[in-house]
């Protein structure tokens, strides 16, 4: 008996907290609404019209300041002086060409896209950059910098084995290794070598009985190539 009428008692109490909590919320939303639509909408309206005046004024200052160009990719090495290069300007006219930081060429836009053909490499690393011109002659920002290395020298290939005229008997798989650039890749016969990060080089070849030769040929990121050739002797 007693525990029904404390359960009892404990229900009221929870049902008077719901509606007080009722009623309180009711008059805060009351107060909001009333602050909202006296004070909420008007505010609204200064804060939006003062957005869109600092937008308006951003948009009046880049007026016709045309974005970056994009260049299309470049190779980092190449034993050719003359370079073409392409790319991309979205609303710039003509776009301007930069070679290690001087202008050397301008070109038009068409159809949002630029070819210049007039471009010469210099020996070693070259920066290679642009800029989009508008309508109203306003510049972009330099587009990102290309760096082609550009070189004509020959690769280093020593040939420390196989040795000219060299006999081989029994496996026919002949051993050839020696010293390059540690950028350059080597092939023996086709083959392709491991190179060290010293630029030392091994692989193996198999040949057929005989008179037999060789060719190595070292080749560099740029293109340049070098080669050697060994004449061996391979017997069962």
């Amino acid at each position: 008996m007693k525990r029904s009428l404390r359960i009892e008692r404990l229900t009221r109490k929870e049902e008077k907290a719901t509606i007080r909590r009722i009623v309180y919320l009711s008059f805060v939303s009351l107060v909001l609404g009333v602050i909202f639509f006296a004070l909420g909408i008007p505010f609204l309206g200064k804060f939006a019209d003062f957005v869109g005046g600092i937008f308006r004024r951003d948009l009046v200052q880049e007026a016709g300041a045309p974005q970056a160009p994009i260049l299309d990719e470049l190779p980092t090495a190449t034993n050719s002086a003359r370079l073409p290069i392409r790319g991309f300007s979205s609303d710039g006219k003509k776009v301007e060409i930069y070679h290690n930081g001087d202008k050397v060429g301008e070109v038009d836009v068409s159809d949002n896209h630029f070819s210049y053909d007039g471009f010469r490499l210099k020996d070693g690393e070259n920066e290679i950059y642009a800029k989009a011109l508008s309508e109203a002659s306003k510049t972009s920002d330099s587009s990102q910098t290309k760096k082609v290395i550009y070189s004509t020298k020959e690769p280093k290939l020593e040939i420390e084995s196989p040795s000219e005229g060299q006999n081989f008997v029994g496996n026919n798989r002949i051993r050839v290794s020696g010293q390059t650039d540690p950028d350059a890749q080597v092939y023996a016969n086709g083959f392709l070598a491991s190179i060290s990060g010293e630029g030392k080089f091994e692989v193996f070849v198999p040949v057929g009985e005989g008179e037999t030769t060789i060719e190595i040929k070292a080749q560099d990121s740029a293109g340049n190539e070098k080669i050697e050739k060994r004449k061996i002797n391979y017997h069962k």
